[in-house]
């Protein structure tokens, strides 16, 4: 018999035990909840959509971001006084820090932690010196008192002679838009292919399977990323020598590069936000349909093939059966008419 893709009997208990557990988190009120990344908390911006999506059976979200601008000082490098690791920079890339779960990737109940970053700081010294998860208004040349976008980020433009340059003593400072990145613990590899499907279809192109440990673990679970690059924007903008304080940071580009990195930004907003809206309607519309095993949609195929050809052959036979009676009609008034 034809099931719900998401119906309660297909998911195993452990998943429900987990997600029950996270649940009972992001139910916390949003005066007290705090998570790990720089905002500490669920994004305004999809926590609707997180509540939707928590409210289906046999998926569950542990780590969410609704998008956002972000002006980052990496830390020390490896070979840097006081390193003693790889670089961290390119933990602002991988999404793990960014708001939405304090759950690990088995949803906060055992397994791995992930690598979380904490509000103002992460590795070795790096820091968040500007964040926002909505458009941010570029500063008006007419209006005295707006803040410039240089000091806003935290840089300075006083001009200096860098001296003689070495990179692997310089740490720098990036500029970004990060596009909304989801995760979704889901029941079973089914529930994961409805997510991921839905994801790619709506433009989150980079989305895949993160975690397939479930198939050798049962009480793991598959964990999808909805991601994409597409939208993304990167650009170095300033620097710090190692063993300088922050307020050295060095800007390398002017006010009007400023400004124009932040308006293509706050384009990308509206280009993520239309991403969202695709992806949550593909969800639910196959939150929605009726998934069949293979067996049972081929048999049910094969009964609508059948009861497709009896229509025709009903259609057919009764079409000769009026030319019949019309043709006989027709005979009789003729008849009629000589007598």
């Amino acid at each position: 018999m034809p099931r719900s893709s998401f119906a309660s009997d297909t998911v195993p208990t452990s998943f429900l035990a987990k997600k029950q557990t996270i649940l009972g988190a992001l139910a916390t009120p949003s005066n007290s909840y705090t998570d790990r990344s720089p905002k500490g908390s669920v994004d305004d911006g999809i926590k609707d959509l997180i509540d939707r999506i928590n409210r289906l059976e046999g998926i569950v979200t542990t780590s969410s971001c609704a998008g956002r601008i972000s002006v980052f000082l990496q830390g020390r490098n490896k070979a840097s006084p006081g390193g003693d690791g790889d670089e961290e920079e390119e933990g602002v890339q991988d999404g793990f820090e960014r708001g939405g779960g304090k759950n690990d990737d088995d949803g906060g109940v055992g397994g791995p932690k992930q690598q979380l970053t904490t509000p103002g700081g992460k590795g070795r010294g790096g820091k968040w010196l500007f964040v926002s998860h909505e458009p941010v208004q570029v500063p008006s040349k007419q209006v005295l008192g707006d803040t410039p976008l240089c000091t806003l980020f935290g840089l300075s433009n006083v001009p200096r002679s860098p001296g003689k340059l070495n990179t692997r003593q310089m740490r720098f400072v990036r500029f970004q838009f990060e596009p909304m990145i989801l995760h979704i613990m889901a029941a079973s590899l089914h529930h994961a292919q409805e997510i991921l499907s839905a994801a790619i279809t709506a433009g989150f192109r980079e989305s895949g399977v993160q975690s397939l440990k479930n198939l050798e673990d049962p009480n793991s679970f598959p964990m999808v990323a909805v991601r994409t690059s597409g939208v993304a924007l990167s650009s170095l903008i300033g620097y710090m020598h190692d063993g300088e304080n922050e307020e050295e940071i060095q800007s390398i580009v002017d006010e009007e590069y400023l400004e124009i990195l932040l308006s293509v930004a706050n384009e990308r907003f509206v280009q993520n936000s239309e991403r969202i809206q695709r992806f949550s309607d593909n969800l639910f519309r196959r939150a929605n349909e009726v998934w069949e095993d293979k067996s049972v949609r081929q048999a049910r195929k094969r009964a609508e093939g059948l009861e497709q050809q009896q229509i025709l052959r009903e259609n057919k036979e009764g079409k000769h059966e009026t030319y019949s009676m019309t043709v006989t009609c027709v005979g009789l008034t003729k008849n009629e008419n000589r007598v």
